[in-house]
């Protein structure tokens, strides 16, 4: 009996053990899942890298544009829509070929102002008005250092 109990008490143990780090990683990771499944697919279409801010501000398409630094270029954001059909009404009323890149939006709040005016944004053909709308989607993220997007392609 007691060499039984030698060898069954350290395997509980062991089993037990387990079971609770397998439970602590599993909450930890299940969290962080859920985060990325929750988020929403936004399409930037950017105007251009430069390598530096300066030029960046004198050459854009647009005057209201938000911008990122990347691999020491500075990427300027021009537009940014969730509705893959609104892209291409996007670079025709630019007149250019913007650089459209993919990448997940956890905020809800930001995710349901787009969706408003990816809707008016797509009911709408009038060149000013959607460079309204435009101008618009970008203020949403604008000064918002809070908010915090994941790059997919």
């Amino acid at each position: 009996m007691n060499k039984l109990k030698k060898i069954v008490v350290p395997i509980f143990w062991s089993v037990f053990c387990g079971f609770v780090c397998g439970r602590l990683m599993f909450s930890i990771y299940e969290d962080k899942g859920s985060n990325v499944l929750n988020s929403n697919v936004i399409y930037l279409l950017q105007d251009s890298s430069y390598s530096d801010y300066e030029t960046m501000k004198a050459s854009g398409v647009s005057a209201n544009y938000i911008y990122y630094e990347e691999d020491g270029k500075y990427n300027m954001v021009v537009a940014m829509t969730k509705n893959k059909n609104n892209i291409e009404k996007i670079k025709e009323v630019y007149g250019k070929d913007l650089k459209v890149t993919e990448y997940l939006l956890g905020d809800d709040s930001i995710n349901d102002m787009i969706d408003e005016y990816d809707i008016k944004l797509e009911a709408t053909t009038d060149g000013e008005e959607i460079k309204k709308i435009i101008i618009d989607m970008i203020n949403i993220y604008k000064d918002r250092e809070d908010v915090k997007m994941a790059k997919i392609s």
